[in-house]
């Protein structure tokens, strides 16, 4: 009887056993997936994932069966936005999803606890959602040459936070001094302020 005990017991939890959030060293090491047949193969051992290039419309749903995914690339395809099902991928600490066609930033971002790196350059993005500030162990925000206008001040809720890339974005020198005050422990990447309106 016990021994039946043991051996449902691992059935039954060693799935979650085995789900992992993975060092920055071990993440900076494992093997780079660059396609969603590949990792399927093994999709207990994919961590890091590379779907760049590949002129994605929409995000492929096989990618829900990896659940130990710490790191995503989706940059340079044509994403629009993510399904709600993301939110799901819970040991995210990677995401890169630059030069597609999101217009803001998806909700799906703001659950993933463990994201420390954010890079969504060249979209269209127009706003930050309030939610970002949730991002409490985000170290590196890119979002350079974006369409941005509202700047929450929950962002400084970042703590975190130490890079910020928002460079080809036309601030006011009034709204970079308010964003630079929402952060002052992070360093941020500025274009010349342009004189708007005057």
């Amino acid at each position: 009887m016990r021994n039946f005990l043991l051996l449902l017991f691992l059935l039954l939890f060693g799935h979650a056993v085995q789900a992992q959030l993975l060092s920055q060293t071990a993440l900076d090491t494992v093997r780079t997936f660059r396609s969603i047949q590949r990792a399927l193969q093994d999709p207990d051992n994919v961590y890091r994932l590379d779907l760049s290039h590949k002129k994605l419309k929409v995000v492929p749903e096989e990618i829900r069966q990896l659940k130990n995914l710490n790191a995503l690339d989706l940059g340079r395809n044509k994403l629009k936005d993510l399904p709600g099902w993301m939110n799901e991928l819970r040991y995210m600490q990677e995401f890169s999803a630059g030069r597609n066609k999101f217009t803001k930033i998806p909700n799906s971002i703001c659950q993933w606890k463990h994201l420390k790196r954010l890079d969504l350059h060249q979209n269209h993005i127009e706003g930050l959602p309030v939610c970002l500030g949730s991002l409490s162990e985000l170290f590196s925000l890119d979002l350079w040459s974006n369409d941005l206008g509202e700047f929450p001040d929950e962002i400084s809720d970042m703590k975190a936070l130490r890079f910020m890339d928002l460079r080809v974005i036309q601030f006011s020198q009034g709204e970079m001094d308010r964003i630079t005050a929402l952060l002052p422990s992070v360093k941020i990447y500025f274009s010349q302020p342009c004189d708007c309106g005057k």
